[in-house]
């Protein structure tokens, strides 16, 4: 009978229990979309990005446009624009059990087309002697953290280090920037 007592209570006790239970957030194959705002120094810069994710973290493919400017020895300043399509992988280094926050390293592969001087902003009397338009093409090594806020949508951090082979007027950028993403 005593027994019987102590069964009821422990089972009564771990009915009213309640362990959190928490679902993944993200699951392999399952796709997303995303934009960011970078500031890469002189400017601030959009991206987006079309992504699906695997098991060890997710790849993406997108468009960006960043803006650039360098000092022009007059005096002036001489704008650049870089128009790139993009694509990479990015490996889940770390994250919480649920996912819930996630910190990624990797990069991105790209190519696009340098515009100088797009506004026409210096004097037609100085000559630059580089052609108004050219091919780029380079790669980004990257880290990212993704917070979701809900089951669907997170905000991202991310820091690349852009390297424009084909650029002459300059290899290596820096950017940072805060994203937000939809999970679909």
């Amino acid at each position: 009978m005593r027994k019987t007592y102590r069964n009821i209570i422990i089972f009564l006790s771990l009915s009213f229990l309640s362990f959190p239970a928490s679902a993944q957030r993200t699951m392999s194959g399952q796709p997303s979309l995303h934009i960011s705002v970078l500031y890469n120094g002189p400017s601030v810069c959009a991206e987006a990005f079309f992504s699906r994710y695997t098991l060890g973290g997710f790849w993406h493919v997108g468009v960006e446009g960043k803006q650039y400017n360098v000092p022009v020895s007059t005096g002036g300043i001489l704008d650049y624009i870089h128009t790139v399509v993009s694509s990479g992988y990015m490996y889940r280094v770390a994250g919480t059990r649920n996912r819930l926050v996630n910190y990624y390293m990797g990069g991105r592969v790209f190519m696009g087309v340098e515009m100088v001087d797009p506004f026409r902003r210096l004097p037609a009397y100085l000559s630059t002697g580089l052609k108004d338009y050219s091919f780029l093409y380079g790669l980004s090594p990257r880290m990212d953290l993704e917070i979701f806020i809900s089951r669907r949508c997170a905000f991202l951090l991310s820091v690349g280090l852009p390297i424009n082979f084909s650029s002459r007027l300059g290899w290596f950028h820096y950017e940072a920037g805060l994203g937000f993403k939809v999970v679909l």
